[in-house]
């Protein structure tokens, strides 16, 4: 996947939180279209929330979404940097140490 991420300028997809972390480390601004009842909401309101990407479930709005990125490549820019500004690459191994810790009693 990150061969895939690193080949593209921005990232659709539904509001899975696995996607949408590879999308942060990949610096990707991201455009949500569906999301699951109750577990992805919240991802939908992180993403947005942080200035990272916009919600757009209809595809007449993705290509809202891209045709107002296109003209106004100043906001492009600052929803890239936002998605770089929230990626959390060593997160699963500061999760992991972090548990260590614990379970050693530290």
């Amino acid at each position: 996947m990150p061969e895939l991420m690193a080949a593209a300028d921005v990232l659709i997809t539904k509001a899975g939180p696995g996607t949408i972390s590879e999308g942060f480390i990949s610096g990707l601004p991201i455009i949500l279209y569906s999301r699951l009842p109750g577990q992805e909401e919240g991802n939908v309101l992180y993403v947005i929330g942080e200035g990272a990407g916009t919600w757009a479930p209809e595809p007449a709005m993705v290509v809202s979404v891209i045709q107002n990125w296109l003209k106004h490549p100043d906001r492009l820019s600052e929803t890239t940097a936002a998605s770089r500004s929230v990626a959390r690459p060593l997160a699963a191994r500061q999760i992991a140490q972090h548990l260590m810790k614990v379970v050693r009693g530290e």
